[in-house]
C-alpha cells in the first residue's frame, strides 16, 4: 500500500478538529505565551462555529485563548496562566468575572503531570511539589494519596487526554515529521504524545531530503502527527522564531478593543472578529487584512537580528 502524505488545507484541518471536538470538547494548544501559538488553526476552527470547548495549554497562554473567548468558543479553561505578559487578557478577564467561562485554579505541574500520565499510558502521575498552596483547595485535577513505598503524602494527577491538540512549528515534511527551529520546543512534544489527534501548522513544507539529511532535527516524529498544514506566518501575531518576531503592536491594539468591550463598547472588537476571523479564515485573506508585507517585513527583520 502506498504511503499516505499528511498535508491538508487549513479549512480541512479546521473541519477535522471541529468534528472531533463535537464528540469530546477537550482541546490543547501548543507554544508558550506569545511564542509559536497555532493562531491560524485557532482562527480557522473559530470560523467553523466551534463552541463549548474545554481548553488546555502549555502552562502559559494568552492571545489565542482570549480570542477564542471573545468568539464565544470556550466554556472552561484549564491553564495556569492566561496573560498578554505586559497586560491582562481583557476577554478572559471579563468572561471569568461574569462567570461566562470557568477558569480552574491549577498550576504548571498539574498540566505537565496530566499530559505525562496520558503520554505514558498510566492511570496517574504523582506530584510532590504542591504543599503549602491554596491551589490545593481548588485544583479539580488532583487527588491526595500516600506513597505506598515511603508513606509520603503526594498528589495524583489523572491523565489529560485532549481530543485535539493544535501546534505550530517552523517546518515539516509531507509525511508529518515536524521541525521546531527555535531553541525551545515548549511542551509541544509532550502534548503530541498525550493527544488523540494532533494537527500542526508550519511556516513551510520542506523536501524529504531536508529531513533525511539531518533526522536529529525532527522534534516530533510523524507517527504522532495526524495532519500538517502549510500556513505561512501561521503563528501571527505571536512569534515563530527564527522566521518572524511577535507583533506586539497588533496584540496591543487587539487588547485595547477587548478593554473597550469590557467597559461596554464592543463595536471595535466585533469588527476585529469579523475582519480577522469570520471573513478571513484563509491565511491569504488574513495576511492581506493585517497589511501584508508592510506589516510582516519588520517582524522578519527583527527575528533575523535577534
Amino acid at each position: 500500500m502506498e504511503r499516505a502524505t499528511k498535508t491538508i488545507g487549513l479549512k480541512e484541518a479546521a473541519t477535522l478538529a471541529s468534528d472531533a471536538l463535537q464528540k469530546r470538547p477537550e482541546i490543547c494548544l501548543g507554544g508558550l505565551f506569545k511564542q509559536s501559538r497555532p493562531v491560524a488553526l485557532v482562527r480557522a476552527l473559530l470560523a467553523t462555529g466551534a463552541n463549548g470547548l474545554h481548553v488546555y495549554s502549555s502552562p502559559g497562554a494568552g492571545y489565542d485563548i482570549d480570542l477564542m473567548i471573545a468568539a464565544g468558543a470556550i466554556d472552561e479553561v484549564f491553564v495556569p496562566g492566561v496573560t498578554l505578559e505586559n497586560r491582562l487578557c481583557p476577554n478572559f478577564r471579563k468572561a471569568v468575572e461574569s462567570q461566562q467561562v470557568k477558569a480552574h485554579a491549577l498550576d504548571a505541574l498539574t498540566i505537565v503531570g496530566g499530559l505525562m500520565a496520558s503520554a505514558h499510558g498510566v492511570p496517574f502521575q504523582p506530584i510532590g511539589a504542591l504543599k503549602g498552596s491554596d491551589v490545593l483547595k481548588h485544583n479539580p485535577l488532583i487527588t491526595p494519596f500516600d506513597c505506598p513505598l515511603t508513606g509520603q503524602p503526594l498528589h495524583a494527577v489523572a491523565p489529560i487526554r485532549p481530543a485535539v491538540t493544535l501546534l505550530h512549528a517552523q517546518e515539516a515534511d509531507r509525511w508529518g515529521n515536524i521541525r521546531h527551529l527555535s531553541t525551545m520546543v515548549y511542551a509541544d512534544q509532550l502534548m503530541a504524545r498525550a493527544s488523540d489527534m494532533v494537527i500542526v501548522s508550519v511556516d513551510r513544507i520542506v523536501e524529504d531530503d531536508v529531513v533525511l539529511d539531518d533526522p536529529r532535527r525532527v522534534t516530533i516524529p510523524a507517527h504522532y502527527v495526524d495532519a500538517v498544514v502549510e500556513v505561512p506566518y501561521g503563528a501571527h501575531p505571536t512569534a515563530s522564531f527564527p522566521n518572524y518576531a511577535m507583533d506586539e503592536a497588533h496584540i496591543d491594539a487587539y487588547a485595547d478593543l477587548g478593554d473597550a468591550a469590557r467597559r461596554g463598547d464592543g463595536a471595535g472588537l466585533a469588527d476585529y472578529l469579523e475582519q480577522h476571523v469570520t471573513s478571513a479564515p484563509e491565511q491569504v485573506a488574513y495576511l492581506r487584512n493585517i497589511g501584508g508585507h508592510a506589516r510582516l517585513g519588520p517582524l522578519i527583520a527583527e527575528a533575523r537580528a535577534s
